[in-house]
């Protein structure tokens, strides 16, 4: 007996141009399992024979007078997240499989084909305002960014350069949510279920719930907007564009990986000694640093099959998360002593010093951990100094 069904009218019809020939295929119908149903209304291009670019200006076309959204999730996939439950559910990072005789462009293909997957299949959950699916879709073009800095050398200047900026944009518009989302649950709530009186951290909750709505909002109007539907296109256009580059990067993607992450390890090793000593400015660009070393010790991990390989990859990333995590808690407080701060001087007069109080307790707390999450990045720090290469 099927788990789901899918019933579907197709309407197929050659599109031609000069150079071209494309087929266009028009589905109506639906997805059906047990009491639950989802409609289908999708058109599918495939190209037939000539250039890529033609398959893309077509699409870039129905896009624009359609309002038409780039999905790369198969009718099989949406019918098991129907069965699921989870068709607006958050979607995470699927594993990456590599293979040595790859090319090094061929290689960001696959992990950048990974990242886009990752970051347009959250475009459900975070209209559904879920959370989790912001926080996702915002993972998703931080691990694109991550494979464009990673492979830099073989990439064209300018066409990536709009790429990252359009990227940038729509983790920009993702930001606010997950951070306030983070404040709302991980410091004012403690601190609003724990200090006495509680008028206090109660207004500032309200304040708080109040803002990540309007947060949570903003993203989805983000999502539901021309420009992000512009960007899905133009991101798959430019990874598929990328085929046959090298660009100066090595052609042996197990010999590429090997190096650049002795390189960024080696690097690590040697600026980490000065942890203590950094400004904020230099911590948080030694964070973003670790961050990249961590998302290419998981692109990578498929490359490296021996049990020394793979010993020294899980060291690397717990070690690299470990840092990353601990800086990333140091730079919100810089974050949340603002928000606190407003916190304190936007409230009415009735809960002004309520208020006060209970962002004062949020910062007071903040301190009391500075320090040792300080010490505690530079611990991690040290024991990466203990890791041999991998070439």
């Amino acid at each position: 007996m099927p788990i789901f069904e899918t019933s579907v009218h197709r309407i197929t019809l050659p599109v031609r141009t000069k150079r071209s020939e494309l087929e266009l295929a028009i589905d109506r119908g639906r997805i059906i399992a047990a009491r639950h149903a989802r409609h289908i209304e999708e058109i599918e291009l495939e190209l037939k024979s000539g250039p890529t670019t033609d398959l893309f200006r077509v699409a870039k076309a129905l896009e624009r007078k359609l309002a038409a959204e780039l999905c790369l999730k198969a009718k099989a996939d949406r019918g098991y997240d129907l069965v699921n439950g989870n068709s607006t559910q958050a979607v995470f990072a699927e594993p990456i499989e590599l293979d040595k005789r790859m090319s090094a462009i061929e290689g960001f293909q696959a992990i950048a084909r990974s990242a886009l997957h990752h970051f347009s299949g959250n475009a459900d959950a975070v209209r559904n305002l879920d959370p989790e699916g912001v926080h996702q879709m915002r993972v998703g073009p931080r691990r694109m960014r991550a494979a464009i800095s990673l492979f830099s050398k073989a990439l064209p200047n300018a066409k990536t350069e709009k790429i990252k900026t359009e990227l940038r944009w729509l983790t920009n518009e993702l930001a606010p949510a997950r951070e306030l989302y983070v404040f709302l649950e991980e410091k004012i709530g403690p601190v609003a279920r724990e200090i006495v009186p509680r008028r206090g951290g109660k207004a500032i909750a309200k304040q708080f719930a109040d803002k990540r709505a309007e947060a949570l909002e903003q993203a989805r109007k983000a999502v539901n907007s021309p420009r992000c539907r512009a960007l899905l296109v133009d991101v798959l256009e430019w990874i598929e564009a990328q085929h046959g580059r090298t660009n100066g990067a090595n052609s042996d993607l197990g010999e590429f990986a090997a190096e650049l992450l002795d390189g960024r390890l080696r690097k690590a090793q040697k600026d980490g000694g000065k942890l203590q000593a950094m400004t904020v400015d230099e911590r948080h660009k030694f964070r973003i640093r670790m961050k990249k070393i961590r998302y290419a010790a998981e692109f990578f991990e498929s490359l490296f099959r021996s049990k020394r390989e793979r010993k020294i990859l899980a060291r690397l990333s717990k070690h690299s998360k470990k840092i990353q995590d601990a800086l990333g808690s140091l730079n919100d407080f810089m974050a949340d002593r603002k928000m606190a701060a407003e916190a304190a001087f936007q409230a009415p007069p009735q809960d002004g010093r309520a208020r006060a109080f209970a962002s004062g307790i949020i910062v007071g707390r903040e301190d009391e951990q500075a320090r040792p999450l300080l010490k505690a990045a530079a611990k991690e720090v040290r024991a990466l100094r203990h890791l041999s290469g991998l070439g």
